[in-house]
């Protein structure tokens, strides 16, 4: 069988509309096959005025209306993705984006662990004790550099949910390209985020009354 995800980039202009976005949705929706996923992209508006709700759109033209759900797919998970660019000396927040995950119902990809040979899931192992996986790709948030933000987001989906013999695709303003694979998850030039520690008000000896 040749399993296959896709990767939807969703790009937004003032001339979007609600039904372009579904339209781009339901394309890349066509692609996926059983148990595999469909992960959209999108810029997070910077302020709460009126915006188009894209996530919104995503999970209702896949899922249909909450009083009643789809049987063919289901909600797999969603997160933020910071990007950085130096200012100055140090890196800086330059955009940051959303994604929303969901997986066509069927055997999910680990069900194939006990097909393939020794060697190919050697190949296929994810760098779990690396740092950056611990505190970055592990989490719902990701810190990545501005200047190589989509191929290391779509190397990352790809090496996380996929295996190598399985496709990948990039789908973006309604054409797609199949993803080569990485042989593995690389992330020696990866960004890791480090906590500052803020002292709270109750903490600082300040009183509210």
């Amino acid at each position: 069988m040749n399993h296959k995800s896709v990767l939807l980039q969703i790009v937004t202009s003032d001339e979007s509309t609600e039904k372009g976005i579904r339209k781009q949705v339901a394309e890349a929706a066509e692609l996926v096959t059983e148990g595999r996923y469909l992960i959209s992209l999108f810029e997070s508006p910077t302020s709460w005025d009126s915006h188009l709700p894209i996530e919104a759109y995503v999970i209702s033209e896949i899922l249909g209306p909450i009083e009643n759900r789809s049987n063919e797919w289901e909600f797999f998970g969603n997160g933020a993705i910071r990007a950085y660019t130096y200012k100055g000396n140090k890196f800086g927040l330059s955009k940051t984006y959303q994604w929303n995950s969901l997986r066509r119902v069927g055997d999910k990809p680990y069900s194939r662990r006990h097909e393939v040979s020794a060697s190919f899931l050697k190949k296929n192992s994810i760098p779990v004790a690396d740092p950056v996986f611990t505190r970055d790709v592990a989490n719902n948030v990701w810190h990545l550099k501005q200047s190589d933000l989509f191929p290391r987001i779509i190397s990352r989906f790809a090496c996380l949910l996929s295996w190598q013999d399985e496709e990948f695709v990039h789908f973006n303003q309604g054409k797609s390209k199949t993803v080569e694979h990485q042989s593995k998850l690389e992330l020696s030039e990866d960004l890791v985020g480090v906590p500052t520690k803020i002292e709270y008000l109750w903490n600082s000896g300040y009183k509210l009354f």
